[in-house]
């Protein structure tokens, strides 16, 4: 086995840990770590944002998305109201009630990256950033354009 190969290998690992260790913290929220996303990029983004950035910062497909927000806002954590420059979108929009809870986990979220950074050297967490930045970049890369998924999925 080369030795790089064992890079992959560990960074999936520590993927899978730490979302399994956020996870467990959430549980205590009454959340998954998909809601608990939500709720973090809303509270930075007093104005909403689309329900199509939702599904792009997620990673997942639209209806995933669409159930995610159903429930944060069957919750009243979430509220969905038309955008401003296309009534047919709609802006998803933290609530007051919602508030609190992202808050609570933005607290945990910053909690959780001093502790595993602690003791790591600036230089080291910018030299790895840019590593992982790289690596996603040419995931991303080798992914099929999506037309070209479209296209191979109409018979």
């Amino acid at each position: 086995m080369a030795p790089n190969s064992n890079l992959l290998r560990i960074i999936g690992r520590v993927g899978r840990e730490l979302s399994t260790g956020f996870d467990a913290q959430l549980k205590g929220l009454g959340l998954t770590s998909a809601r608990a996303r939500v709720l973090l990029q809303l509270v930075r983004s007093p104005e909403g944002v689309s329900q199509a950035a939702v599904t792009e910062f997620l990673g997942v497909e639209h209806p995933t998305a669409v159930r995610i927000l159903d429930g944060l806002e069957s919750l009243g954590h979430v509220r969905r109201e038309p955008a401003p420059h296309d009534r047919r979108a709609k802006l998803i929009m933290l609530t007051d009630a919602g508030r609190p809870l992202a808050e609570q986990v933005g607290m945990l979220t910053d909690g959780l990256n001093a502790q595993l950074l602690d003791g790591l050297s600036a230089e080291d967490i910018a030299t790895t950033s840019r590593i992982l930045t790289t690596l996603l970049e040419r995931i991303e890369a080798l992914k099929p354009p999506v037309s070209d998924a479209l296209e191979e999925q109409v018979p």
